[in-house]
């Protein structure tokens, strides 16, 4: 078995990470567009575009019925997992300060896109919680084979001591 990193914990890193990389490219495109409503409604109209298609494609995430982990399973420390999560992250602010010297219309819609995605990891996030409060167990994923690995990975729970289950 893989080693596992907390899901709260890699979903929180990587939502708000790429939420804040995401208003850097609108605020880009502000910047550099010929009006606001240039950078502002291509923004707006990738995030709605964008979360909708990553809350389809997270509901197995919210579907599935992680498998017990191993006792012996080498649980990732909290810091490693948040340099892990934010070297994955640098792909997409490279990709935005690239859009950004293109023009600022493409740094908004690639901006857009972005925070859509972090958003609905922040909504997973939240979910991951409440069922964590609800079950006492805490979902974790397994590491893939790099930063950038796909986010459908195996989940597994562990006990956790540190909540208090919900009644």
């Amino acid at each position: 078995m893989r080693p596992i990193a907390r899901l709260g914990t890699e979903l929180l890193v990587a939502g708000a990470g790429q939420v804040v990389i995401g208003l850097a490219g609108l605020v880009a495109g502000i910047l550099l567009a010929d009006s606001a409503a240039r950078a502002i409604v291509p923004f707006a109209v990738a995030v709605v575009a964008l979360a909708a298609v990553s809350a389809l494609t997270s509901r197995w995430l919210r579907a599935a019925e992680p498998a017990q982990a191993d006792p012996g399973a080498r649980v990732e420390p909290t810091a490693q997992t948040v340099r892990r999560t934010c070297v994955a992250l640098a792909l997409a602010a490279v990709a935005v300060a690239v859009a950004a010297v293109i023009g600022g219309g493409l740094a908004a819609v690639l901006g857009g896109v972005v925070a859509g995605v972090g958003a609905v990891d922040l909504g997973n996030r939240a979910w991951v919680r409440a069922r964590e409060r609800r079950t006492g167990l805490a979902l974790y994923r397994e590491l893939g084979p790099s930063p950038f690995s796909s986010g459908r990975r195996p989940l597994y729970t562990r006990p956790r001591k540190d909540i208090t289950l919900a009644t």
